[in-house]
């Protein structure tokens, strides 16, 4: 089990990361985006807002790809060696991150699946890591 738990927490922490690399990438308002501005004519306003509504992504990638670092750290240095007080920051920090984002892109009308998965991985990853016995 403490294999297993190992690899969700690992595997969550490197989705965190490249879910917010992901965001880097988007230029310009997705469907999903003008869907929920309810699909709104070409305009000067619409131009700024899009500017600036992408400037705002990438600044929450950059703290999600942050964050899934830390996750990672926190497992390979605190976790891994039995520090009790590392599952549940992990947990805590996966919880503030992804439970926000995906809550803001279901509201939004987007795939939140993946932050969800991305919760599941390490709960289950947290839950299912077993400190091995020091003799």
């Amino acid at each position: 089990m403490r294999n297993i738990g190992l690899i969700l927490l690992y595997t969550s922490s490197v989705l965190m990361f490249i879910g917010g690399l992901g965001d880097q990438f988007i230029s310009g308002y997705l469907d999903v985006h003008l869907n929920f501005l309810g699909n709104p004519e070409s305009s000067e306003l619409l131009t700024k807002a899009e500017r600036l509504s992408i400037l705002l992504l990438h600044s929450v990638g950059a703290g999600l790809m942050s964050t899934g670092i830390s996750m990672f750290f926190l497992t390979h240095f605190a976790i891994r060696k039995n520090r009790a007080w590392a599952k549940w920051t992990f947990l805590i920090i996966t919880w503030m991150a992804q439970g926000i984002n995906g809550y803001n892109m279901f509201t939004a009308g987007s795939h939140f699946w993946y932050p969800i998965l991305i919760l599941v991985f390490a709960t289950i990853g947290v839950f299912t890591f077993k400190a091995q016995e020091i003799h």
